[in-house]
């Protein structure tokens, strides 16, 4: 006991767990974003900016965003505005492609008076997302807010870096570590986990010994250390648009599997249950993404195709009408004029 408390006390003292870049992604960030003034967000899109990457056009509007310019009333239209990460902002898709435009396609074509707008900013998470609707999309007077929960939003975001590259400057994201269970899950050892730095560092030096022999490991959970904060925001959320009395609604986007492994099953199923506690009315993509098909649904591990936006539009289409309807019924708003 002795033992263990005093290594405990030591790697306190002198052990961090340091934040570092995730991924290999590279934004073009010297055209598109700019660190921010409001030390919330951190970094934003830049307005009125455009750039080219991979054969895709990316052009941000004059409010900030990677959307249409719309106005700030709306008259009688109903205006849902889809929050989120790099899945809203579209990641690898033309603009035409997000499932926000597709969804607000699919409203027009039925005969709607529905505008759905996309703020989504590459990197952002739960807290990001309370600061981003609190600031900037409250102005645009939304009947819902669509919040797009993606797995990795309970990664807290801690800091970025600007540096020079050439003549270019570049922002790199960092997050808190997700730490995977080596030693078996169980409440004791989660417990740990949340509690002892000895702990948390020996199961990342076992899956590092783990990877080095065994490339293929993935784990079967991870414990993330920005989660408390990342719920407390979500439920900041729920509160704020209910004192502005704003419908709230959820979409969640699994990341793709590992064979059998889903290492966020833990964490899937307490947004779950969380989202019930709360009363939000949610979707859940698994069902739609993880079957079986031949069908390219997947950029990458995160990313959904133009194809896998598609899937996403129809069943958010067909989740998001009957609210859309009862907002009608709420606030005496009524479908296009058929045409004669």
């Amino acid at each position: 006991m002795i033992t263990t408390l005093a290594l405990e006390t030591i790697l306190r003292a002198v052990y961090r767990f340091k934040s570092s870049p995730r991924g290999s992604a590279r934004i073009p960030v010297a055209k598109t974003y700019r660190l921010s003034e409001n030390k919330n967000l951190l970094y934003e899109l830049l307005p009125d900016s455009k750039v080219i990457n991979k054969g895709i056009e990316f052009v941000i509007n004059s409010f900030g965003f990677r959307d249409k310019n719309y106005q700030t009333g709306k008259g009688n239209k109903i205006r849902l505005i889809c929050v989120g990460d790099s899945i809203t902002y579209g990641w690898t898709v033309s603009l035409e492609d997000t499932y926000h435009k597709q969804l607000e396609k699919r409203f027009q074509t039925e005969g709607y008076d529905v505008e759905v707008m996309g703020m989504g900013v590459v990197g952002y998470n739960t807290i990001q997302e309370y600061h981003l609707i609190k600031e900037k999309a409250l102005d645009f007077n939304p009947d819902m807010i669509i919040l797009q929960i993606a797995m990795n939003d309970f990664e807290r975001t801690v800091s970025i870096r600007s540096y020079q590259e050439g003549r270019r400057l570049s922002l790199r994201l960092y997050h808190d570590y997700s730490i995977p269970f080596i030693i078996k899950k169980s409440k004791l050892t989660y417990s740990l986990m949340k509690n002892s730095h000895l702990f948390k560092f020996l199961n990342l030096k076992l899956y590092w010994l783990k990877n080095k022999n065994d490339p293929g490991y993935t784990p079967k959970d991870l414990y993330l250390m920005g989660e408390e904060d990342a719920f407390h925001h979500l439920r900041k959320i729920k509160s704020l648009l209910d004192s502005k009395e704003i419908h709230l609604a959820a979409v969640i986007f699994p990341f793709r599997k590992s064979g059998d492994v889903y290492p966020y099953e833990t964490l899937h199923e307490k947004i779950h249950q969380e989202l019930r506690k709360m009363e939000v009315p949610y979707l859940d993509l698994s069902d739609v993404f993880h079957i079986d098909t031949e069908e390219n649904l997947w950029e990458d591990k995160i990313h959904p195709t133009a194809r896998g936006h598609e899937i996403a539009s129809q069943a958010l289409f067909d989740f998001v009408l009957p609210l859309v309807q009862n907002i009608q019924r709420m606030t005496g708003s009524s479908r296009k004029p058929e045409s004669k």
